[in-house]
């Protein structure tokens, strides 16, 4: 098959989309309303790990499909652009400290050091980022790696704390339940991003997934401290490519 990688359309900065202007306007009103819900959960009796995955979800999921609705790169840079303007207001005249308080201190995982949980937040928006420059003829590769990071990180850690059966520890500390969650969410992300997509269906891609969900569940239980996130969005790409390459 023709496998064009690069959208030329994609990266045109000479003019904007009217659509793509009103979707940037919305995704930085979505991360914006993102931040007051982390304030409110943040003051909630919820444990900060719920507060946590609760925004990784929905965070999550918003940007593993909104992108794909954006014709141009500049489209989506300005939203980027649009949320860091309000994001730095609220630093400058809120109360709340939010950046020192929720985004780095209170919402770190446990045993995690603070640079860490920004190294691990950083470096996956910049690898998928990257997926979605190299990959912008082929969203559904995007989509795959962010949701694998979004549902089946959630699902295993949300699972593993409120259903822990036979826990283990490699590097972290892990539970069976847990993974076995990581293993099904992985599975039921990989058929939404084919159906969703309508990629072409053949006698390998049950296959394909299959293995890919139990590569994503592995990552999660033998990653080492922050490189979870990280190596799940990899391969999360990975295995939608590889459905794209049979």
């Amino acid at each position: 098959m023709s496998f064009e990688i690069s959208n030329p359309t994609f990266y045109n900065f000479t003019e904007l989309p009217t659509f793509d202007l009103f979707l940037a306007i919305i995704s930085a009103i979505v991360g914006f309303y993102l931040l007051i819900l982390l304030l409110f959960l943040g003051k909630s009796p919820f444990h900060s790990w719920i507060t946590r995955k609760t925004i990784h979800f929905i965070g999550g999921t918003y940007i593993a499909f909104i992108v794909n609705f954006f014709q141009t790169l500049f489209g989506i840079i300005l939203a980027i652009v649009i949320f860091l303007i309000i994001f730095i207001i609220l630093i400058l005249t809120s109360k709340f400290k939010i950046l020192n308080d929720y985004l780095i201190l209170n919402e770190c995982r446990e045993n995690e050091k603070n640079y860490e949980f920004l190294i691990n937040t950083v470096t996956t928006l910049i690898v998928l980022f990257i997926l979605l420059l190299v990959f912008s003829n082929y969203p559904a590769v995007f989509t795959a790696g962010t949701l694998i990071v979004s549902w089946a990180d959630t699902s295993g850690e949300i699972i593993g704390r409120k259903l822990p059966i036979l826990r283990y520890k490699i590097f972290n500390e892990k539970t069976l339940s847990g993974s076995l969650a990581v293993l099904v969410t992985s599975f039921i992300s990989f058929v939404v991003v084919i159906q969703l997509y309508h990629l072409s269906i053949h006698n390998m891609w049950l296959l394909i997934i299959s293995i890919g969900s139990l590569i994503c569940t592995l990552i999660e239980a033998f990653s080492w401290r922050w490189f979870d996130n990280l190596l799940l969005s990899i391969a999360g790409s990975a295995i939608i490519l590889w459905v794209y390459l049979i």
